[in-house]
């Protein structure tokens, strides 16, 4: 597959042969029951389901960091959130690989997957309660890592489920809702975090316990194939170290897919990093207000975030072309960084906020389609997603440890280098998708 001479592989439905080895799925053993894959509509829903609450706690943890952060250390809360998100991020550079490697190893008659879902959600939600009870700018980082760690760990495990279960030409559709659901779940969220700042404990915890509430019917339901020792790839620590860096001479196509999303990546921290602190400190509202006003731009950009996640996933899928897509994302992406380095009102801002959610739900729902395409080994799906994952994981290193600096330059508050700098690096990534061959 990374070979653009070779075909591409496509990961198998669950239940279906295991992982392509080149033989067959072994027959189970007399006395085993077969057990009958699900159907797609059925993980579909369980799916979605459980992205609703996914995604609140994925995308609202890092803005109720940054509200419970400007009241503990208003005047130190750039770097303190730079620092608490730079530390997780690099932890994830490790962590994120690992689980799932672990996960795609990992047998029992739990199957794979909902073991680690679990495992991640529970501590993700004490060391919430830590974030929310504490104000200790120290201890709030500290927390902070094992949170955001755990969340991704769970996150991760349940994000290869669509991947594995479903086939090809249904992804780019089920990609488009589950970042509809991701929308959705961004407005919510940042209404949820407003409507909670004057409570830090409820701010803190109830987005992990909705992950956890809504996860329930795919823990409980999903038919995560259970498997044998035999059927998986052996737990080799030294060997899985050295696979977390698949050879980009050997699969190309897989590395030029990591770049342009690390390159997106930048864009999107930049932007969602620091929109909050902007719109304090770069249009003058006051906490509370800068909080609203987070929830009121969301909502606007919500039904915009759905059109562009549920359209461009069907008709990528329609028309069998994921690049062009991607391309057209990331150029609107940069464009919306400009438009928002350049606002000195919060309707300007609007409408680079909404440019952005236009580019984002795109880029986001075809270019896991695309990776799903070029995929190095079938067999390894659970780590080389999580492989990919880092490509938005890294730059939550880079943002935060370089943001300081950037926005002191000047008269300070230097959002518009911030943003203009990010804009060429997304604008770079349209270009860096060009190089995949073998997928149009």
């Amino acid at each position: 597959m990374g070979d653009p001479n070779t075909a591409t592989q496509v990961i198998e439905p669950a239940g279906r042969a295991p992982y392509g080895t080149g033989a067959e799925a072994a027959t189970p053993p007399s006395s085993a029951v077969p057990q009958q894959p699900m159907s797609p509509k059925k993980t579909m829903a369980l799916v979605l389901i459980a992205a609703s609450g996914m995604y609140i706690m994925s995308l609202t943890l890092g803005t109720a960091l940054s509200l419970r952060l400007a009241v503990v250390d208003p005047s130190g809360k750039e770097t303190s959130y730079g620092m608490a998100v730079s530390i997780s991020s690099l932890l994830l550079v490790v962590t994120i690989p690992l689980t799932g490697a672990l996960s795609d190893r990992t047998a029992g008659r739990f199957g794979r997957r909902r073991p680690w879902i679990i495992g991640g959600l529970v501590p993700a939600l004490l060391a919430a309660a830590v974030i929310g009870t504490v104000p200790s700018t120290p201890v709030i980082i500290a927390a902070y890592v094992v949170a955001l760690v755990s969340a991704q760990a769970a996150f991760n495990a349940y994000a290869v489920i669509p991947i594995e279960a479903l086939p090809d030409n249904k992804r780019g559709r089920v990609m488009g809702a589950m970042g509809m659901f991701g929308a959705l779940a961004m407005s919510a969220g940042s209404y949820l975090a407003a409507w909670l700042v004057e409570a830090p404990l409820f701010l803190m915890c109830v987005p992990v316990l909705l992950a956890l509430v809504c996860s329930i019917p795919l823990l409980v339901l999903y038919k995560d194939p259970a498997k044998t020792r035999d059927e998986l790839p052996p737990l080799d620590l030294k060997g899985l170290a050295k696979s977390f860096l698949d050879n980009p001479r050997k699969h190309p196509n897989f590395a030029w897919a990591w770049v342009s999303r690390f390159l997106a990546g930048i864009a999107m921290t930049a932007m969602f990093a620091y929109f909050i602190f902007f719109l304090m400190d770069g249009l003058n509202m006051p906490i509370a207000e800068a909080g609203k006003s987070a929830g009121t731009l969301t909502l606007i950009s919500a039904p915009v975030s759905i059109l562009f996640f549920t359209a461009s996933g069907w008709f990528s899928d329609k028309i069998g072309r994921r690049k062009p897509f991607v391309i057209a994302a990331a150029l609107l992406m940069a464009t919306a960084l400009i438009l928002g380095a350049t606002a000195s009102s919060f309707e300007q801002f609007v409408v680079a906020w909404i440019v952005f959610a236009m580019g984002q739900a795109m880029y986001l729902t075809v270019d896991l389609a695309l990776c799903a395409a070029v995929l190095p080994d079938a067999r390894d799906a659970g780590k080389d997603m999580a492989v990919f994952s880092l490509a938005l994981s890294i730059p939550n290193i880079i943002v935060p440890a370089a943001a300081p600096a950037i926005l002191a330059l000047g008269s300070g508050h230097n959002y518009g280098l911030l943003w203009f700098a990010a804009a060429a690096m997304c604008a770079l990534g349209s270009i860096t998708v060009t190089f995949i061959k073998g997928v149009r």
